[in-house]
């Protein structure tokens, strides 16, 4: 029985629509960082004393919003390096947000508020996205990370490593003789081993191989000490 609640078009449709979101959303990310940099390359322009500062007036907008995107996801690059709800991304576009909106009303001022206001919407929906983007990117890759037991045991590691580094070097710094943990710094599977190096015997131990070896040889110095036995008397 088809279930007429449910518009299967509808569904499809979804389907659709999230198989293109993230080239969408990807695209009008960077349409935002070329639209509001062209903007105010254009602002900057008006007062170009020569054609050097007119070519500034572009360049330095796009380079400012390239380097956006770049501090925004660049921690993405290693997925071991797990972001929180206020990563680094976040605190610098808010951050590059602020000081665009103070650009945008400091150059759009004399043209009218219409200007502000338009332009600051757009770089606001530029914040918005970007901000979207990079939680998504970060909850994705936690889930790539934490479903792969091994790999989250190498993860594991490495932190537990990395404080008991820093726990070492503190207290080298205060004059102390830290104590390592291998287990800590070098964990070791149930199937590894390693080979370990054969004690030396202590003096209280003793080689029974040796001590025939030296019974034998006191035996023979001694033996070729004695003198021979004597002949018979008819001799």
């Amino acid at each position: 029985m088809q279930n007429i609640l449910f518009n299967n078009d509808f569904g499809k449709s979804i389907k659709k629509l999230r198989a293109i979101l993230p080239k969408l959303c990807f695209s009008l990310l960077i349409a935002t960082y070329l639209i509001s940099a062209i903007i105010m390359g254009i602002f900057h322009a008006q007062n170009a004393a020569n054609i050097g500062f007119m070519i500034a007036a572009f360049l330095v907008p796009l380079a400012i919003q390239a380097g956006r995107g770049t501090l925004v996801f660049f921690f993405q690059l290693n997925p071991a390096q797990i972001q929180g709800k206020l990563s680094f991304g976040i605190i610098a576009a808010t951050a590059l947000l602020i000081l665009s909106l103070i650009e945008a009303v400091l150059v759009l001022k004399p043209y009218g508020y219409t200007w502000i206001v338009s332009v600051s919407t757009l770089m606001l929906i530029g914040w918005v996205i970007e901000i979207m983007i990079l939680r998504e990117t970060i909850l994705a890759t936690q889930m790539e990370l934490f479903s792969d037991k091994e790999r989250w045991q190498e993860v594991k590691a490495f932190y537990l490593a990395k404080a008991e580094l820093k726990h070492f070097i503190a207290e080298l710094e205060a004059g102390k003789m830290p104590e390592i943990t291998p287990q800590v710094l070098l964990p070791v599977s149930d199937e590894q081993t390693y080979p370990q190096e054969p004690e030396a015997p202590t003096e209280q131990e003793s080689d029974p191989a040796a001590d025939l070896l030296k019974e034998l040889n006191e035996h023979l110095r001694g033996k070729g000490n004695r003198p021979f036995p004597s002949m018979g008397k008819g001799e």
